[in-house]
């Protein structure tokens, strides 16, 4: 019988636990100081160029390019924030969506392709699989 594989979407859920939690949480704190101190950077190599003497063009560009940059990371950190609080609100042992990836399944004839394309599901706890599901 001939075969064909597509891709669908794998969830990945996880059971919430004190260190799960706390390792999500502390990497996301890590994350958000890493683009914090990216950005300083760059307003520091922003000043040097001011100082060296370029062009105003050069440095109208250079800011718009910053001030764009700032407006992102306030964004990407309102979100991580949401998120942050989020995760620090789930009660341990629940269990919720962490992330979706896309998977290949192989599809014959007479699959049901209506259970395939609801996708497979991981269930994690403290990053060990626990279970497969969908499959």
């Amino acid at each position: 019988m001939s075969s064909i594989q597509v891709k669908r979407p794998i969830t990945i859920k996880v059971i919430m636990t004190e260190e799960f939690r706390k390792q999500i949480l502390d990497e996301t704190s890590e994350s958000l100081k890493k683009n914090e101190d990216i950005f300083a950077q760059a307003e520091d190599m922003y000043e040097k160029t001011k100082k060296s003497g370029a062009s105003h063009s050069d440095l109208t560009n250079i800011r718009k390019q910053l001030d764009f940059e700032r407006t992102r990371l306030s964004d990407l950190k309102k979100d991580m924030e949401v998120k942050m609080n989020a995760f620090k609100n789930v009660p341990e042992g629940q269990e919720i969506v962490f992330r979706v990836l896309e998977g290949p399944v192989d599809v014959k004839e007479g699959d049901d392709f209506k259970k395939i394309l609801h996708g497979a599901e991981i269930v994690v706890k403290d990053w060990k699989v626990i279970e497969l599901r969908g499959l």
